[in-house]
């Protein structure tokens, strides 16, 4: 499956590479035809691809690595990676639970995990040693939808008599760019979890 970012990341970095090509070209007075200004779209094009592979394998193993370290700190519990919300940086300032990792201190591309233990589920974000905060269950899920960037994705909101947690499950297998299918997923996932 592939990923819509990554599809439109990928051919944003493509259209932008032959622009450059072509205004250069028209800056030295050369044509499209000419063999040099080819062979130098062809270069771009290649560099463009290399330069959105190795980022998106960059976020790739950011993800994975997040994912290692909290199983390390917590073996055998199930966990689910999410998506950071304004929700939550609210949530943490109310906490005072620090905002490091969460919007507007991230990148669109930032992850977090939620682990789900039997008797709470706990926020990581990533770099951190313990979990950030965590809501004790059982507890009232409230379902909705969250805007995060450009992508409306399902939320769940967990609230207990000390915290909120917003969880925004985007998968289940440690994946940085998931599908429609693989949030769907996700999120049942998190529903299977939480009935349990």
């Amino acid at each position: 499956m592939r990923s819509r970012p990554l599809v439109t990341t990928g051919a944003l970095a493509a259209t932008v590479s032959v622009l450059i090509v072509l205004l250069y070209a028209g800056l030295i007075g050369r044509r499209l035809g000419d063999p040099g200004v080819l062979a130098l779209v062809g270069v771009l094009l290649v560099v463009a691809a290399l330069a959105v592979l190795t980022w998106s394998g960059v976020v790739a193993a950011r993800v994975r690595g997040q994912v290692r370290r909290v199983e390390h700190l917590r073996p055998g519990v199930p966990l689910v990676v999410g998506r950071p919300t304004a929700a939550l940086t609210a949530e943490a300032r109310s906490l005072r639970a620090g905002t490091r990792g969460l919007p507007p201190d991230t990148s669109d591309r930032e992850h977090v995990v939620y682990a789900f233990l039997p008797d709470r589920v706990e926020l990581w974000v990533r770099g951190d040693d313990a979990p950030r905060w965590w809501v004790t269950l059982p507890a009232p899920v409230a379902t909705g939808t969250v805007r995060v960037g450009r992508t409306t994705l399902d939320a769940l909101s967990l609230r207990d008599a000390a915290a909120h947690l917003q969880l925004v499950p985007t998968s289940a297998d440690a994946r940085a760019w998931t599908s429609r299918a693989h949030r769907a997923a996700a999120v049942e996932r998190t529903h299977a979890l939480l009935d349990r």
